[in-house]
């Protein structure tokens, strides 16, 4: 039975101060994001653990992440010397403000870049890590491994529903709560513009018989 949906949805917490936009060129850095909006408020050493990497390094990135406002501190957990800070984002969804301060497509460039391009890297990185998982699924109706390449000459209609796809099935991923049986996901795509050949801009004519 399809999960019920809430009818009301939280306005986005907005990237889009320069300083903001910059420290997400880092691929650990949006991933401290990526913890903290599914898991909720963690100390420095839980986030560590679920990505897989020493907790001393990943102060750094909290404090300058706490800096320009991605991260703030939520109380703490623990007692004594095991008292720890507990870090979380400062709104849910997080959401990259593509047109903020983006006047020229020179601009959005050298803005928009650094940070997507840290995105594609966890990709690269997560398929990797994809392949080699001896649990790995390829087929069928849950499947968890999809990369793949699709080009088509689509009509604004056919845009429009794409749009809504797209934004349903980051809402499901994001919305999601666990359960028995339930496999952490990473959801990445990339919907863009390619420059059409002579053949794209040529309407086709039927040849008479």
């Amino acid at each position: 039975m399809p999960r019920p949906r809430s009818r009301t949805k939280p306005d986005p917490f907005l990237i889009r101060e320069p300083r903001q936009v910059r420290a997400l060129a880092s691929p650990v850095r949006q991933e401290v994001l990526d913890v903290l909006m599914h898991a909720g408020a963690l100390p420095a050493g839980e986030i560590a653990e679920r990505m897989g990497v020493a907790p001393d390094g990943l102060y750094f990135h909290l404090r300058l992440l706490e800096r320009v406002g991605l991260v703030r501190r939520a109380g703490s957990t623990g007692a004594g010397r095991r008292e720890a800070a507990l870090w979380d984002v400062p709104g849910r969804p997080m959401v990259l403000d593509y047109e903020h301060g983006s006047s020229t497509a020179s601009s959005r460039v050298r803005r928009l870049s650094p940070p997507l391009d840290a995105i594609l890297r966890l990709t690269r990185r997560d398929v990797r890590r994809a392949l080699a998982r001896d649990q790995a699924s390829f087929s069928g109706p849950r499947r968890d491994v999809w990369v793949a390449r699709f080009r088509g000459k689509v009509s604004p209609s056919e845009l429009e529903e794409i749009n809504a796809l797209l934004a349903q099935a980051a809402e499901i991923v994001r919305g999601a709560r666990g359960g028995p049986g339930s496999r952490s996901v990473a959801l990445t795509f990339a919907l863009l513009p390619t420059v059409e050949s002579r053949a794209d801009r040529t309407p086709r004519t039927r040849k008479k018989s």
